[in-house]
This record gives structure tokens, sequence and C-alpha cells, in this order.
């Protein structure tokens, strides 16, 4: 039973993987032709949609929250959920779902630091060595598109390119620690995700009324494709933590980790080199890079 069960975690955790890498090239197509912003709008009031009925159902009439927690979740969703993801999202539209998905990836790098950091945790040599290979991959993804430049963008244009994931990679690192003073109160992982996530569509409201930049919800091509990514990303999320339930975290987190692969395959397969150009180079990159942070995300 207990074989089986870890199986079906396997198989979430696969779906998982398979979705997230799914959500980046629809915004990727998205993108081409819409606004980030209206990606990361319709993608968080697509989760919350999917998601608060349900919290709010399988945990009621306790949802385990207090005023730290409430604050802890609060941050976490501007950090990670708005910010991470509004950065993302940005990447993708400049460089491409092949060369983001690599990068951003590091963000167990900069959680195991600001980990270190703040939480006073350790670091171990096979921490060393996941850093090691996890930097020296992001390098090498770096380079690749700084010298592969078919839109003959200046100097400028492609550091700003590369800064923005390396910002996004921050933002969803520090999510964790953040969240972490949440759990520590007991809160349910799923009922902090539920306000994390609301926190973020309200900061995002907010910001875009403030910018008189508010989406128009009437469906066009490319919201088609926010739409498309805010399920993915929705199945992402429920599968992910699904899986967790029912399957170690040692068997679950090397599989997701997997997405960052599933968007070079993808990429390769299906989208159009006009958007992702995928190189030989590129995939041992991100290989290495999924190869560190599998060590520092197990042996954490």
């Amino acid at each position: 039973m207990v074989e089986l069960t870890h199986l079906v975690g396997v198989l979430l955790a696969l779906g998982a993987a398979i979705s997230n890498a799914s959500q980046s090239l629809f915004v990727r197509i998205g993108t081409d032709s819409g606004k980030a912003y209206d990606a990361v709008f319709i993608v968080i009031l697509t989760n919350i949609v999917v998601l608060t009925p349900l919290v709010l159902i399988i945990y009621y009439p306790e949802y385990g929250l207090t005023r730290l927690s409430w604050l802890s979740f609060i941050a976490a969703g501007i950090c990670g959920t708005l910010l991470g993801r509004l950065l993302m999202y940005t990447s993708l539209e400049k460089i491409g779902a092949s060369r983001t998905v690599p990068i951003i990836a590091s963000w167990a790098l900069i959680s195991t630091i600001l980990g270190v950091l703040v939480l006073g945790e350790t670091l171990s040599r096979i921490h060393v060595a996941g850093i090691v290979l996890t930097v020296g991959g992001v390098v090498a993804i770096a380079w690749e598109t700084s010298h592969e430049n078919p839109d003959n963008l200046s100097r400028r244009e492609l550091v700003i390119g590369l800064l923005i994931p390396f910002g996004a990679a921050v933002a969803y690192g520090s999510e964790p620690i953040f969240a972490n003073f949440g759990f520590a109160e007991g809160t349910p992982a799923p009922v902090g995700l539920v306000v994390k996530t609301i926190a973020a569509a309200l900061g995002l409201v907010l910001y875009l009324r403030w910018r008189r930049a508010l989406p128009n919800l009437a469906l066009s091509p490319a919201k088609r494709w926010f739409v498309l990514a805010g399920i993915a990303n929705t199945l992402f999320l429920l599968g992910y933590y699904v899986a967790l339930t029912i399957a170690p975290v040692s068997v679950v987190t090397p599989i997701i980790i997997t997405n960052t692969l599933f968007v070079i395959l993808f990429s390769a397969l299906f989208m159009p080199q006009r958007l992702e150009r995928v190189t030989g180079r590129l995939v041992a990159a991100a290989i290495v890079v999924v190869i560190g942070v599998l060590l520092i995300s197990l042996y954490g």
C-alpha cells in the first residue's frame, strides 16, 4: 500500500512538473502579443477561483490562522506570487522560457543562502557542491544568451533581460522564508497558499489601478493563452501539494524540478524558433542547474 501511495505521489508530481512547464510556454506565447501583467492578473485570478472554494470547504471551520501567519503569508504573496511572477512573465516575454526557467530554478540557491543568514541554518559539503553547480549552470546560460543575440539587442538590453529572471529567483527564494514563519504557527499549507494568492491579487489590483492599467477581461488571443497558463499553474499547485501529502519530499522534489527540462524539451518540439531557440549548450547548462538544485533541495 505504501509503494502504491508513493507511485500515486510520483504520478501527481510528474503531472505537476509538466503543468508548470506548460504554464511557462503558454505565457511565452501569450506575451508575444499581450502584456506580462495581464498574464499575472489572469493566472492569479484563476488560482483564486479554483483554490479558494476547496480550502474553505476542506478546512472549515478551523483554518489555523494567527496574526503572525496572516502577516507571513501576505508577505510571501507580495514577494513570491506577485513580484516573482511579474518578473518571471516579463522575462519569458524578453528572453524566452528555455532561458528564463533554468535561471529561475536557482531560487533554491537563494532560499538556502537566506535560510543560513535569517534562520540560522547550516551548509553541508553537498550544499556547497550544489551551489557551485547551480551558479556554474546559470552563468553558462547567461553567457549563451548574451552571445546568441539574433534580435541584435544592445548590451544594456541584454543585461536587463538577464537581470529580470535573477530578480524573479530572489523573489521566489525569499517566499519560503516568509512562509516558514506562518507554518511555524501551525497554519496548513493550502490555507497559506490561498492567503498569499489573495494578497498578491489585491496588491496587483491596487498597482494596476494606480497605473490606470487594469486589464479588460474581454478575451483576446493573448488572454486565451493566459487562461490556459492559469489552469496549468493551478493544476501544478494542486498536484504539488497533494503529492506532498502522500509521498516524501525526497520523492516529490526531484520530479517537480524536472519542469526545467520539460520546458527545454517542449520548446524544442513545439515552439517556433522565433520565440524559443534551444541549443546544445543551453540544454547542457540547464541539466547542470537541475543537478545543482537537486543537491540543494534533497539535502536541505
